[in-house]
């Protein structure tokens, strides 16, 4: 039995792939490492298509090398088209390999997903434990009614979805990474998280958030519910990866990597205890800052914090239910810069309700908090989220939307038209909350005095080029 795990080529973004990096996909790393664990003797590949930047004919070269017998590729909202592309190719080749969607996308829509005609299943929410028992199934012929979390067609073309599976309760139970199937080499953070000149990798110590936010797809894939790893396995991931593979410096992609100030210290005291020589980045909110923290923060390698700003109207986060007071974000941010440590924020421009005028509150916003880098998503009304709900009761969609246009930056014509505020204006005020932000002489004049090292340089000519595309 070969099995083949598939990041599919994001190739219609606007000219803009690789604004936010190479990273590893770790939801793949992740089914790698899990059936590699339960099932060792079955062949596993991988072909990360993105991150290698795969043309669709060479998808098909490398899938006759492989010749794998069930192919799995994991489905974000925006490379749908890319996904049913790659699993055209497989049938293409061969009707009876077995195709498996996951992600975000066929978890809130399963029975559209298995629709197309070279999706044979699709794995709902968490996968690691469906996918198995799914390879399972197909390579002991097996019925498919039992297994929990998956959708698919059955013979009399009726599509079928199961209960939805319960969550791993002990996220330690889950093996590391398969980091040794990917050709690390090729990943890189992007120059807005670029901390060091060590070799960079990306990892969680928790999944889910227990917030509600009305964009935010985890709520979709976690239920609302978060589980930490413990500090323990966390540590033994890091150094694994930097004895094994070189890595030196980590993203943390949590959705809130503070939420549990003691989960925090105990992973900060382990990296100091072990003495490892690391840098890291992480994802928090303003309200979720104290000077102890952050000092054991900084004293375990970490070089900077991002934030979800998401706006500089509280009247547009009270409708996100972002639940944050608009004060709270100059106040974490200063607690941040006391610590010595990097701040870098993110806004959403389009979001229900925005107006000219919040989009330039947020910019005001943007250039008082002054973080090191900043940047300025367009709003993307998932599936499965309140915000979709929402625009599409409302009728904001556009009637002529694409899949790929719901990325977050990038020249795509953006999915809504709001009231007074149609796409095309959504994204001019993107572009020039980019220009307005970074041209400033003051942050200029900063950036050039603060220049310590050729990371520093080479973040600089980074983000550069990104605002360069994002004007053509």
């Amino acid at each position: 039995m070969n099995v083949l795990l598939v990041n599919p080529p994001f190739t219609d973004y606007g000219g803009l792939e690789g604004h936010g990096g190479n990273a590893l996909p770790l939801n793949l790393a992740y089914l790698a490492s899990y059936l590699r664990k339960c099932r060792p003797e079955i062949k596993i590949d991988v072909l990360d298509c993105e991150g290698l930047r795969i043309s669709f004919q060479n998808i098909e070269e490398r899938l006759k090398e492989i010749k794998p017998d069930i192919v799995g590729i994991t489905m974000p909202t925006p490379a749908y088209d890319q996904v049913v592309a790659v699993a055209d190719i497989v049938k293409k080749i061969s009707s009876k390999i077995v195709v498996i969607a996951g992600g975000p996308h066929p978890t809130v829509s399963p029975k559209e997903t298995v629709a197309e005609k070279s999706i044979d299943f699709c794995v709902v929410g968490e996968g690691e434990e469906t996918f198995k028992e799914l390879v399972e199934a197909v390579d002991q012929n097996r019925p498919f009614r039992k297994i929990n979390g998956i959708a698919y067609q059955g013979d009399n073309g009726n599509i079928h979805q199961s209960p939805q599976r319960k969550l791993i309760p002990d996220l330690d139970s889950v093996p590391f990474p398969a980091r040794d199937l990917f050709p690390l080499e090729i990943y890189f953070p992007p120059p807005t998280k670029r901390v060091s000149s060590k070799k960079a990798g990306n990892m969680i110590t928790s999944r889910g958030c227990p917030y509600q936010c009305t964009y935010c797809i985890a709520i979709v894939m976690w239920e609302r519910k978060v589980r930490f790893r413990s500090a323990d396995n966390v540590v033994n991931e890091i150094e694994e990866c930097n004895q094994k593979y070189g890595i030196g410096e980590f993203n943390f992609h949590d959705e809130l990597f503070t939420l549990k100030k003691k989960h925090v210290s105990e992973i900060c005291q382990e990296i100091r205890r072990r003495d490892l020589d690391v840098s890291w980045v992480c994802m928090c909110r303003v309200d979720y800052m104290d000077e102890k923290t952050l000092r054991e923060m900084k004293a375990a390698g970490c070089e900077k914090i991002m934030f979800g700003f998401e706006s500089g109207s509280q009247m547009i986060l009270d409708k996100m239910k972002k639940k944050v007071a608009l004060e709270n974000a100059e106040e974490g941010v200063k607690l941040v810069k006391k610590a010595g440590i990097q701040t870098a924020g993110n806004f959403m421009l389009g979001n229900i309700g925005e107006t000219e005028e919040t989009i330039k509150q947020s910019i005001r916003l943007a250039k008082k908090l002054n973080t090191h880098t900043m940047a300025f998503f367009i709003a993307s009304p998932y599936p499965g989220t309140e915000f979709y709900r929402i625009a599409k009761e409302e009728g904001y969609l556009r009637p002529d939307f694409n899949w790929k246009d719901f990325t977050l930056v990038g020249n795509n014509k953006p999915p809504l038209n709001l009231p007074g505020l149609p796409a095309e204006k959504i994204l001019k005020w993107q572009k020039r909350a980019y220009l307005e932000y970074y041209l400033r002489p003051s942050y200029i004049f900063g950036k050039l005095i603060s220049i310590r090292s050729m990371v520093d340089i080479k973040n600089l000519f980074g983000g550069l080029k990104l605002l360069l595309r994002l004007e053509r």
